[in-house]
């Protein structure tokens, strides 16, 4: 009975053996996947991993596949639209003789690519930090990152940091709601949508307000506070913010917003979203607040310093004057600050601000 070759001897109109026409390809993969400017690969480890594609190597042939690599994504010299075209990749593989990780001879390093780490980790931060994304979610943005660096740097992409106190959310469509506004917002059309809550009879899970009533809005601009994504729509009289996680079977509806006019004329979104506490609207006002000086950094991080006017009053106090939404969030906010904070004009607000610490008081009042 006659023999039949060996699986690996069989060869392609070209005389290629199985695999071979992807050896380059898989090179590439490996070298950028496992090596970066700390950790180096080697010779042997390239042609260990070509073997496991059942393709067998010489070292020159693979030494002229990562000569011709290095060639292509190292090349800056080169004016012609083709070399342009590979210097986007941002790419650089340099071979040293220093030891390194592993690799007691040296290797292989790539030393520059698209991103760099510190870039990287912190777009995994933003994500870790994003209140609107579910678990899921966040990690699988996490994993596609990870897909831009060396494997030693994935690894510490989920542990150089730590988010403290920072629930996620249990929607699991937010991403589709954000898309679909998005492409709402760019046609200039109306959305539909059921807006959800917690109800005392399930803490686990949001229900439908008011029976899955629809909501028909009209979408302006897309906002973020505090890790959350708001939505922003007009009604023609003011704006009304919805917490997109909140929201539920999203539909962009083919009828045009309305207030387009009216909403370019009479909202500033920028100062809108400075005056706003906690996405939480009311009555307008400017207001004058006195703060202890330590308190700066915080008053400034939240007003801003265009469209408000600070005013050293000695070497303990400064006051402030700025527009604010004045709402409950607002006085509690300035509640936060204790004996620290005192609103000084106009002595309406003053007042409301007396009403409200009273209000608290009565709670702790004995029975």
């Amino acid at each position: 009975m006659e023999k039949k070759p060996e699986k690996w001897i069989i060869k392609d109109e070209r005389g290629r053996r199985p695999g071979q026409k992807y050896k380059s390809l898989l090179v590439m993969q490996y070298i950028l996947k496992n090596a970066d400017d700390e950790n180096a690969v080697t010779m042997d480890e390239i042609l260990n991993h070509l073997a496991k594609y059942g393709i067998e190597a010489e070292r020159r042939s693979v030494y002229r596949d990562i000569h011709d690599l290095m060639e292509m994504l190292n090349e800056e010299d080169d004016d012609s639209n083709e070399i342009k075209d590979r210097e986007k990749l941002k790419y650089k593989i340099t071979f040293t003789r220093k030891p390194h990780k592993d690799a007691p001879n040296g290797g292989y390093l790539v030393t520059s690519r698209p991103y760099k780490y510190d870039e990287l980790r912190l777009l995994a931060e933003c994500i870790n930090s994003a209140r609107f994304l579910s678990e899921n979610q966040a990690r699988n943005l996490r994993r596609t990152i990870s897909g831009l660096c060396s494997k030693q740097q994935a690894k510490l992409l989920n542990t150089d940091s730590t988010v403290v106190n920072r629930s996620k959310t249990a929607n699991k469509s937010v991403m589709e709601s954000i898309s679909t506004i998005n492409q709402a917002i760019r046609h200039g059309n109306q959305i539909r949508f059921k807006y959800l809550s917690y109800s005392f009879d399930n803490m686990r899970t949001q229900v439908e307000r008011y029976s899955g009533k629809l909501y028909v809005v009209n979408p302006y601009k897309l906002l973020i506070d505090n890790g959350f994504f708001y939505l922003m729509t007009y009604n023609g009289t003011k704006p009304i913010i919805y917490r997109i996680d909140r929201m539920k079977d999203v539909k962009e509806l083919l009828t045009a917003r309305e207030w387009e006019k009216e909403f370019k004329e009479n909202v500033d979104v920028d100062n809108y979203t400075k005056r706003v506490f906690s996405m939480f609207g009311g009555k307008r006002e400017r207001v004058t607040m006195r703060f202890r000086i330590e308190k700066l950094d915080t008053v400034v991080d939240q007003f801003g310093i265009a469209g408000a006017k600070y005013e050293k009053v000695d070497e303990s106090h400064f006051t402030v004057t700025t527009e604010v939404e004045l709402s409950e969030m607002f006085y509690a906010w300035i509640f936060g600050f204790g004996r620290r904070a005192k609103i000084i004009d106009p002595p309406y607000v003053a007042d409301k601000m007396r009403e409200y610490c009273q209000k608290i008081a009565e709670m702790y009042e004995p029975k």
